[in-house]
């Protein structure tokens, strides 16, 4: 049954692209050439010359469209990732199309209308994903039955899964309990609701008959290999599916470069991307660019902010502290003051808490809503920082966190972010340095420009454990 719902669903998506791409087309050649927003300079072209495009097209963007894995049904995908993948699918449709042309000499196609077709079936493509999406959260929450879910495991991690999942109406999960592997594993409490211990490891098969488990998570890194295989069995045996937690910090280990001396091999970490110059000089353009545009356009807006503050607190706008950065070198972070002036005198150096006595009332809005570090786009345009990478930390906490957290030094290698990939993830403020880390190592092993730009559009709805 799940797997006729899958094609059932993958179907209609189909269905539904194909009738956004020629939509998408017909609305950029009426934009273009009827609408009046473009000066037609040779006269409108009959619209069946175009229209006969429309097959073509549509055969290259479900290609594409299907490359990307947008067919693939999935429990939970964000907004922000879906429009990714349709806009790389879009970009490269754009671009076959144009080589199409080039070769095509019966008819001089207008440039300018496939640069609005980008555009407009982008749009059109984006709108039917988000209206699908729309439909499944409201049968999901209202009419179809959740699949049952046991974690297995204990820690931070099973904690962090519940979290998530009962915290978020998209996923499809109802999560029946928790298997311990060893130990006392307590009972974890998400959203006013308490999940329990259902048993042991050894009890496996017994919990996912009584409870009828339709899938299983495995998010424990100490539990053995011996044991996973026989997880595996069990949930085979029931046809449950079987997913299991990846730790991604071995995973960054298991990413490895191999030499050899005289047939003897050498084994270590492969370089990242940023190690490259070119993409180098391609990020920090883009810092450069970004920086520099957005301290324009939000000048009356941090103009206002400014005296917002100094009328509603003593004490000055502006709050520079040390952080270290690339290289573990120390620069001066500048952010709006969102606390009381002298906020560490007899307290020390803390991190922020929820409730803070310290915040101002103003400075409790701008935290909120990651106002206070606008002002960092000054360090970005020195070349302190940059839009995307890791948060950089005081030289008091680095210190400390070098000595127990392994690889946290490896997280220097590139200029320290305004955002970062555990920020949108919900991993700052008071949270894991381990799991931070984690996220960190992750992003710099998989950089690339597209990264960087999700994770900015991320940060703007990233407003989790901001305090």
């Amino acid at each position: 049954m799940k797997l006729y719902n899958h094609i059932r669903l993958s179907f209609i998506l189909l269905l539904g692209d194909i009738a956004a791409v020629n939509l998408g087309f017909l609305f950029a050649y009426w934009l273009r050439f009827e609408s009046g927003f473009f000066h037609v300079h040779k006269g409108i072209p009959d619209v069946s010359i175009y229209m006969q495009l429309a097959p073509i097209i549509t055969v290259i963007y479900v290609f594409l469209l299907r490359a990307e894995k947008l067919y693939v049904v999935r429990s939970r995908i964000s907004i922000v990732d879906e429009v990714f993948s349709i806009m790389r699918a879009d970009t490269v449709g754009l671009m076959v199309f144009m080589a199409g042309t080039f070769v095509y000499r019966s008819y001089s196609f207008s440039r300018g209308m496939l640069i609005v077709a980008w555009v407009t079936l982008l749009l059109s493509i984006s709108v039917w994903r988000f209206l699908v999406n729309r439909v499944r959260f409201f049968m999901r929450k209202f009419t179809v039955q959740k699949r049952n879910l046991l974690l297995v495991g204990h820690g931070p991690m099973v904690g962090r899964l519940v979290e998530h999942i009962m915290g978020d109406m998209h996923w499809d999960y109802r999560v029946t309990g928790i298997l311990k592997v060893n130990g006392d594993t307590p009972e974890i409490s998400a959203k006013g609701e308490k999940v329990k211990v259902l048993g042991a490891l050894r009890d496996l098969g017994n919990v996912l008959d009584a409870n009828k488990v339709e899938e299983v998570i495995v998010a424990d890194a100490d539990i053995s290999r011996e044991e996973i295989l026989n997880i595996m069995m069990e949930c085979d045996k029931r046809m449950v599916e079987f997913r299991l937690v990846a730790d991604i910090l071995c995973l960054m280990t298991s990413q490895v470069d191999m030499r050899s001396i005289d047939g003897i091999p050498l084994l270590g970490l492969k370089e990242t991307p940023l190690s490259e110059g070119y993409n180098r000089f391609l990020k920090r353009s883009s810092d450069i660019a970004v920086s520099a545009v957005c301290l324009i356009i939000f000048l009356p807006f941090l103009l206002a902010i400014a005296i917002l503050i100094k009328a509603t607190s003593k004490g000055k706008v502006f709050y520079y502290q040390k952080r270290v950065g690339e290289d573990g070198k120390r620069f001066s972070i500048i952010k709006f003051r969102t606390m009381v002036d002298n906020a560490e005198k007899g307290v020390g150096m803390v991190w922020a808490k929820e409730d803070d006595p310290r915040k101002t009332k103003i400075g409790a809005v701008l935290r909120r809503y990651n106002l206070d570090e606008v002002p960092q786009l000054i360090n970005v345009l020195r070349g302190d920082m940059s839009l995307v990478g890791p948060r950089p930390e005081r030289p008091h906490f680095v210190k400390k966190f070098r000595e127990s957290i392994p690889r946290y030094m490896s997280r220097h290698k590139i200029k320290s972010g305004m955002t970062g990939w555990a920020q949108v993830n919900g991993l700052r403020g008071n949270t894991s340095i381990e799991e931070r880390t984690k996220y960190d190592l992750y992003y710099i092993e998989n950089w690339s420009l597209f990264f960087d730009i999700r994770i900015m559009l991320m940060s703007i709805f990233a407003m989790k454990n901001a305090y």
